[in-house]
Formats: C-alpha cells, structure tokens, sequence
C-alpha cells in the first residue's frame, strides 16, 4: 500500500480522504463514513466503512495470494459457496459487476462487515461453537467436492514439506542466535525431536493412495469465523483457498481449535492444556465434522496424526510461540522466560504425545 492511505483516521489529510474518495468512487460510492482502521493494524489498507443505509464494510487492499492471475477464480469459488449455502461475506460490486476495482498497480475490495460474536475459548459455548466449527469444514469440504470450476493451485514447490522444513530452518537460526541460553537450548531441543518424526509422516502422507483431494479454506481458525449463540455465522479469510489433500486442513483446524486458547483480548494464543490437546474439543469437532464431510477413505483416519505432526511445527510457530519468532519488543525478565520455556516444553512433548494417542485420534473420525 502507498503511503498515501492513512492508518489513522482521525489524522487525514484532505489529500488523503480524496484517494480513499477515488477508491469509493469506483465503487459507485459517493457517501460513506470513515470507522477506523481494524484490528490489529497491518500496514495493508483495512477500514471498517459505513454506507447510507447499508450495513458497514471492510474497505481493504486486497490481500496478496500464490495463485497469481487466478483471482477471478477465487471470486467464482467463493460465489459458488455462498449459493451453496456457506455464510461467506458479500463483496459489494462496482457498477460493472465487478468485486474489486483497481487504482493503478493495487486492487481493493468492499467486503461486507461480518456480524456475530468471536470465539472466546472462556466462553461457556465454547464447545457448541468448537462443534458448529467442525459442522461447518464439513459442509465446507462437502460444496467444495462438487465444485466444477478450475482448480486453484499454488505453485508446485509451495508443498507442505517445503514449507515445514523452511520453517525448521527458521528454528534452527534462531535457537543459534538467541540470547538466552536457556530458551536456545529449549528451541534446539524442540527442532530435533520435530527432524525425528517428521520424515516418517512425510512418507506416510506420500504413500496414502486416493487420499481426497478438493478445494480448502486454507486459514480455518477462530479469527475467521463468527458465532451466532450455537452457529457460525460468518467464514472469512478465504485468501489461502487453493487445490489440497483435504486431511491436511482437518488436521490444521483441529490444532487451532483443540490445541489452543483463543481470548479476544490476547494477542496470543495460549496451549489449551499442559500437553498435547484437549480430547473432548477434539471429538466433538470431528463428530461435528462427519456428520457433513465427504466420509474418510480406507486409511485415512490412520493417517490423521501424520498429517498433524507436518503441520504443527507450522501452527506452533505461528500461534504459541508467535512472540518468539516474531517479537514486536522482546522481554527477558524471569517470569518471561520461564513461561516460554513452559510453552516450548509444550511444543517439544507434542510428537511424543501424539505417537500415544495415534490410534485413539484416528477412532474419534468415524
């Protein structure tokens, strides 16, 4: 995004509100109300937008994606879940039809404002909506199976080895370079118990024959959805759809929903329990997720903590131990240190954990 966008509203310029005009304008749109930037603040253009009797929007730069020109496919993707029935948020159309406009070089979107309430892993409906969540994957990966139109497919070396492994890497420059002792060694630790057990999953995913293949979300977390009192009401995020082995999404939604606490207010996210993930979120997603899901095919359940092992180091990385490797101020006071150090033993015990419930994890998908 160019500079000339602000990330304040209450510090535009009259230059300024004349290019987000111009933005709106192609939209058809001449009235509109300026709410604020969303958060968290990212350097992308994101405003929470309000339209003479219309509902609020999101107007945003649109999110980069690895399917390259395959854009408007993404679109026809998504107009064909909300006719099946997926609640996925309008995109307002300009005058010609279109669900984006271009100013220059940047493409941006007016999409509808997602109503409902956020997942709060304190809330006393946090199972109702850990079971709606898994219900919806299902009728998600049910539409997607029927889904006639091109394949959405990222680049051939974006494959979920490579990326585990890069982010491995990462590991491994970190805990070499990190200050504390301590915590190096912990992130030393935990990059070779992950190097022990991966190459024996990767094999296993590679020798799954007729494992299904559809079109994912590609970023189904609690930060996407939005929850009627026992429903989901919203899914976005769409922005990582793409052609995939449908085990590895299941595996990925079961990490960030029976893994991990989830707080509105947080910025982080917290291990659920001391080790491994909580059993009863686990089964009342997958229960949830049966019931809509096209049925597993012969192995496939077996192959569910494989699939989970490749992603966790992943997930890990980008939700409990976010701070480590990306810290927007880093902190070594001894409290601190101590409760990383809690969460890395987390993170380290998780293959071990898993290798003792395989079988009982591959049971709860019926």
């Amino acid at each position: 995004m160019s500079d000339q966008f602000p990330s304040n509203h209450e510090q535009e310029t009259e230059e300024e509100l004349l290019d987000l005009n111009e933005v709106m304008h192609a939209f058809g749109v001449d009235e509109w109300k300026n709410l604020g930037p969303i958060e968290p603040v990212t350097q992308a253009l994101s405003l929470r937008v309000e339209l003479p009797g219309e509902q609020n929007y999101i107007l945003r730069e649109r999110p980069e994606s690895l399917l390259g020109a395959q854009h408007q496919q993404l679109y026809l993707f998504q107009d064909f879940l909300r006719q099946a029935g997926i609640p996925l948020p309008e995109y307002k159309r300009t005058p010609q039809g279109e669900p984006f406009v271009l100013i220059g070089e940047d493409a941006f979107e007016l999409q509808q404002w997602s109503m409902g309430e956020q997942f709060a892993s304190a809330s006393p409906r946090q199972l109702d909506w850990i079971a709606s969540a898994g219900a919806m994957l299902g009728r998600i990966h049910q539409v997607s199976q029927r889904y006639a139109g091109e394949e959405l497919r990222w680049p051939a070396e974006v494959h979920i080895g490579g990326i585990v492994q890069s982010y491995l890497q990462q590991v491994r420059v970190l805990a070499d370079t990190y200050p504390v002792q301590a915590i190096a060694a912990a992130l030393s630790g935990w990059v070779e118990q992950w190097e022990r057990v991966l190459p024996a999953s990767m094999i296993a995913i590679g020798g799954g024959k007729s494992l299904p293949e559809l079109h994912i979300h590609g970023d189904y977390h609690p930060l996407n959805l939005r929850f009627t009192a026992f429903n989901v009401s919203s899914v976005t995020g769409w922005e990582a759809v793409r052609w995939e082995k449908r085990i590895f999404e299941l595996a990925y939604s079961l990490f960030y929903f029976c893994a991990l606490d989830w707080e509105p207010a947080s910025s982080l996210t917290q291990p659920a329990v001391k080790r491994g993930f909580a059993p009863e979120r686990a089964q009342r997603f997958l229960d949830a997720y049966a019931e809509f899901a096209p049925p597993p095919v012969k192995g496939e359940t077996t192959l569910l903590t494989d699939a989970f092992l490749l992603i966790a180091p992943i997930a890990t990385m980008n939700g409990p131990l976010e701070d480590l490797f990306y810290p927007q101020e880093r902190q070594e006071s001894e409290a601190v240190i101590d409760e990383m150090l809690e969460r890395l033993e987390w993170a380290t015990t998780l293959p071990s954990w898993l290798a003792r419930v395989r079988t009982s994890l591959g049971d709860m998908w019926r």
